[in-house]
This record gives C-alpha cells, sequence and structure tokens, in this order.
C-alpha cells in the first residue's frame, strides 16, 4: 500500500491537482486525500482560506513510497538468566525499537527475564510499517549446581558432585564427564555445564581438612588419659578413636589402664573414617619421691636410664641453696644419693632435667622434690 506525507495548516484547505483549478479554487480538488493514488514527484497544489476572504495557495511534492515491512531476528531465542543478545532489523532505513533508544538496525540486551522485543521499519522517505516486528526471548531456568568448597585430609578421597538438571551435560577440568566425580588430591576443580541453551562454570577447592591433636595427658597409676581436641570438616562435628602403639590398634576410649611406667609410646588420634592423625610421643615417667640407699633393692637410686636415648638428654641434682651436686648424662644416668663417692645426709633435694623427642622434636622438662633417707 502507498504512503503518503501531507501538510496540514490550521483552517480550510483544499488539494488540487491541476494549478488553474486551485487558482480558481473550485470543486475539482481532491476528494479522498487519504486513498489518493499520485506519483512520486508530483506537484500538488493546496490552497489555505481562512473560510472568508483571505487564502493562499502552496506547492506540495507528493513523496511516494511502498510502506516498509518490518522484520527482526535475534541470536538467541533461549538464554539462561544474564546471556547477552544481539538483534538485527531489517526491511526499513530507520528504525524505531520499543526496547531501545537510537535508530540502527543492530541491538544488544543483556536479559534476566522472559522478553518480547518489537521494532517498527522507516522508509528512506519516511513511512513507516504498519506493524511492528516481533520476537520473544525466553529465558529458561538458571543452570544451578551444588558443588562447594571441602575438605580432606592426604590419603583421603572426596567426591564431587555437579548436580542433576533438565538435560545436563558436563565437562571437569579432569577430562570427566560425569555428574560426580572422586578426587585424592588437594586443588581446584571447575566443571562446565550445559543444557542445549546456555552453560555455567562453577568451582570447587579441595581443602585440607584440620587433624585433631592432643591438648592434655594425665599419667596417674599406669593409666593415660587422653585429651584431644576435634576440629570439625566440611562444618560437620568429627569423633575420634584412639591408639597408643602408633596406629597399630585403636579404640573408641581415651582411657589406657595398665601402662608401663618409664615407657615412651606413641599416641594417635585419628578422624574416625579419615586419614587425619594427630600424632605425639609420650614418655611415662615415674620418679619415686624417696630414695633409701640401704642396698635393698627398693628405691636404692633415682635412675634415668630410660631416658637417654631420647635427644638432648640433660639433667642436675641441687640442694636446698641452689648448688649442683649431680649432673646426668647418657653415661651417667643414675644417682645413688652420694656426692663424689660419699653419702649425702637426708634431706630433700631438688632435681631438674630435659629431653627432646625424636620424632616430633617437642623438648620435654621436668622439676620436682625428692627425699633422701641415709642411714646415720
Amino acid at each position: 500500500m502507498p504512503c503518503h506525507q501531507s501538510v496540514q495548516h490550521q483552517g480550510q484547505y483544499s488539494i488540487y491537482v491541476n494549478q488553474a483549478d486551485a487558482i480558481a479554487q473550485n470543486n475539482n480538488y481532491i476528494q479522498d486525500i487519504l486513498h489518493y493514488n499520485g506519483n512520486d514527484g508530483q506537484i500538488l497544489y493546496v490552497v489555505v482560506s481562512n473560510g472568508a476572504f483571505c487564502s493562499k495557495m502552496v506547492k506540495l511534492t507528493l513523496l511516494k513510497e511502498t510502506t516498509p515491512t518490518a522484520n527482526v531476528v535475534a541470536s538467541k531465542i533461549k538464554i539462561c538468566p544474564g546471556d547477552t543478545v544481539d538483534f538485527t532489523a531489517t526491511g526499513g532505513t530507520t528504525y524505531q525499537w520499543a526496547n531501545f533508544s537510537g535508530t540502527g538496525n543492530t541491538q544488544t540486551a543483556t536479559v534476566y527475564n522472559t522478553t518480547t522485543f518489537s521494532v517498527y521499519a522507516i522508509g528512506p522517505k519516511g513511512c513507516k510499517s504498519l506493524q511492528p516486528a516481533k520476537i520473544t526471548v525466553e529465558v529458561v531456568p538458571e543452570l544451578t549446581s551444588p558443588l562447594r568448597d571441602v575438605e580432606m585430609c592426604q590419603g583421603d578421597r572426596v567426591t564431587l558432585d555437579a548436580g542433576a538438571g533438565p538435560n545436563y551435560t558436563y565437562l571437569w577440568s579432569t577430562g570427566a564427564i560425569t555428574r560426580t566425580i572422586d578426587v585424592d588430591q588437594w586443588g581446584i576443580y571447575t566443571v562446565t555445564i550445559k543444557n542445549g541453551f546456555c552453560e555455567r562454570t562453577f568451582t570447587a577447592k579441595v581443602m585440607a581438612a584440620a587433624s585433631p591433636f592432643v591438648s592434655n595427658l594425665d599419667y596417674s597409676n599406669n593409666t593415660l588419659t587422653i585429651t584431644a581436641q576435634v576440629p570439625m570438616i566440611n562444618n560437620i562435628p568429627q569423633t575420634v578413636e584412639y591408639s597408643v602403639d602408633g596406629g597399630i590398634s585403636w579404640q573408641d576410649s581415651n582411657v589406657f589402664p595398665g601402662l608401663l611406667n618409664n615407657t615412651k609410646y606413641d599416641i594417635q588420634v585419628r578422624t574416625v573414617g579419615t586419614h587425619c592423625v594427630g600424632a605425639l610421643e609420650f614418655f611415662t615417667l615415674n620418679i619415686a619421691n624417696i630414695i633409701t640407699p640401704n642396698q635393698d633393692g627398693v628405691n636404692d637410686t633415682l635412675d634415668l636410664t630410660a631416658l637417654g636415648g631420647f635427644n638432648n638428654f640433660t639433667g642436675s641434682i641441687y640442694d636446698r641453696y641452689g648448688s649442683e651436686i649431680f649432673r646426668f648424662t647418657k653415661q651417667s644416668p643414675i644417682w645413688d644419693g652420694t656426692l663424689v663417692g660419699k653419702r649425702l645426709p637426708t634431706a630433700t633435694y631438688w632435681y631438674k632435667f630435659n629431653f627432646q623427642y625424636p620424632k616430633s622434636k617437642a623438648n620435654m622438662s621436668q622439676s620436682g622434690w625428692i627425699m633422701l633417707k641415709n642411714r646415720e
């Protein structure tokens, strides 16, 4: 259908094809101007009057063109929320977009909800398409994944789950294409999920979990009680089990009766079901608080021979004035209550010694008082 541009003025007007008719202002004017089918570039004559005696004739050039038809296409019509879509319109010289400013034939939008986009085409002489072109961009449900950071101890294995969804496909940074993967190394893992319309990449860190550790040891009457701190793993409370033989045997109880005095034990606490282990060496030191060097075989000496096997073993006996009267060494770990071979008087003496556990390098020290009772 042809499209015309017309000029209207205030007052009465008539449009003529013939100039002579316009001058005469007769009744040979165009009766139905809206449906007049003239020629492009044709001169028409418009007579405008005020309804009385004043009038004026104006020449009007008819600009005629075919009404344009608008079309629009989108780079994608199904997307995930937040994806970018490019639009291209055709059919006109310029365009009137309902969703954008500007009159160009291309537009770009970031779309979060299903939206209909529309555009009118404008021809070179200003004719506008009768209807806008429309296109709807459908936003499909967001890709989601329960994948999260996890903790594990070295030697353990965890399962990373990317989650399920409609038409989901997977590609892990390991090359796996399954929903889940099992990993036994710390690091960063990613999975790209697609559903045919969009894709998202999710990331999980596999981090070192904190191991339990011994916070206190109580040893008396040949019974050892272990107190351990048990960190949560992945924000889940954990339980531990205990060993005093270096992990050969384990028990739920933290109490170990029947241990031997002056013996080294390799204590371990382990988070149940994992390789999260805290270790500690412990020497069940037992020193009698009295020695009676009467050669009866009972409490005749202060014997630290068992400590001679530890690193940096040193120790001394002092009298009540602070004077050193005996020095322990790996070669001389036994004090028999004498000073350079002479018996000392009955009195209370002070002892102090230090040693270091070879594995943990933990330094241990012990001090206290001991009663020496000699026969007068």
